[in-house]
């Protein structure tokens, strides 16, 4: 009987304690992973998952008690996928006192990141900047999903090439929740860094690409040549073509006829004076003057005198 009063002791404290550590408000940011009609169910960032009922107000159903209209009203206008601030309280289950949709700072950018979880038609992407995870869904195509409109199957496909835990980098845009745009795959010139940037290239990765020539391939083009090539051309001829035509007589045709001395003109009416030049060649000096004539006959003839004086004078 004497170790009743302890156990006694130690199961009081027990239960004193565990109604202690129950927390009964608190708020917390994640992402809305699914929603009801009275209820929502969002995954904070660390990871837990919890259901949150909306509000009671009144008795019981039967005295017209029921969930908060307000809050009902609030829970329908939610997209699921989103990231949410919760404002939630304990009175035996999780309630909502409020909560509101946190939108990106913009509506489209590339996001790097490591892939924490992945479901049939999203995956949750933890930024390598922010360390927050954002649920990102496939665009959508189509109509709607009566006439065939659903997520885009290239992007429903491409999940599959990747595992929990592997970077991702992807571009995306905002239609009432995180869209993928496209993937951007990892090549080879994600591993080259430029040396600005402060960055070395891995060990290995130099090997496995081509050798760039140690040499210019302009200098093994066949050189020019050193010489002028006008000055390969014919040399012109060192004397006139036309001194070399043969020529048909020795000396000028017109330079041999024996031209006069003078003007033969000048020499008419001089024959006296001077002596005619064996040159001259004017036929008309080698006409002899006819015979007992020496001179002109009209010199001899008496000149009349004047008529007007042969008249008798009254």
């Amino acid at each position: 009987m004497k170790f009743l009063p302890i156990v006694f002791f130690f199961f009081s404290f027990f239960l004193w304690g565990e109604d202690f550590m129950i927390k009964k408000a608190g708020n917390l940011k994640g992402i809305l992973n699914a929603k009801g009609d009275a209820w929502i169910e969002v995954k904070e960032d660390q990871g837990l998952l919890e259901r949150y009922l909306a509000p009671w107000q009144g008795g019981s159903p039967a005295r017209g008690g029921g969930f908060d209209l307000k809050t009902l009203g609030v829970f329908k206008e939610l997209v699921v996928g989103n990231r949410v601030r919760l404002d939630w309280f304990w009175d035996g289950h999780l309630r909502v006192r409020s909560i509101k949709i946190i939108n990106p700072f913009k509506r489209n950018g590339v996001m790097n990141g490591i892939l924490v979880q992945k479901g049939d038609r999203w995956i949750d992407v933890e930024s390598e900047d922010s360390f927050l995870p954002w649920r990102f869904y496939p665009k959508w195509v189509g109509g709607m999903p009566e006439s065939g409109g659903g997520y885009n199957p290239t992007t429903l496909a491409f999940f599959d090439k990747f595992d929990v835990n592997e970077p991702v980098r992807i571009v995306w845009s905002y239609d009432h929740r995180p869209r993928i745009e496209r993937f951007i795959e990892q090549e080879i010139e994600d591993v080259f860094v430029p040396f600005y940037e402060g960055k070395t290239i891995p060990v290995g990765v130099i090997n496995s690409q081509s050798v760039r020539p140690s040499v210019n391939p302009f200098d093994q083009a066949v050189p020019a040549p050193q010489a002028n090539p006008f000055d390969q051309a014919v040399p012109a001829p060192q004397a006139n073509p036309f001194d070399q035509v043969p020529n048909s007589s020795p000396f000028n045709p017109f330079d041999s006829p024996s031209l006069p001395s003078s003007n033969p003109f000048d020499e008419t009416g001089n024959s006296k004076q001077q002596p005619k030049s064996p040159l001259s060649n004017n036929p008309f000096d080698n006409v002899p003057a006819p015979a007992g004539k020496q001179s002109n006959p009209f010199e001899n003839v008496p000149l009349p005198g004047n008529p007007f004086d042969a008249l008798p004078k009254n």
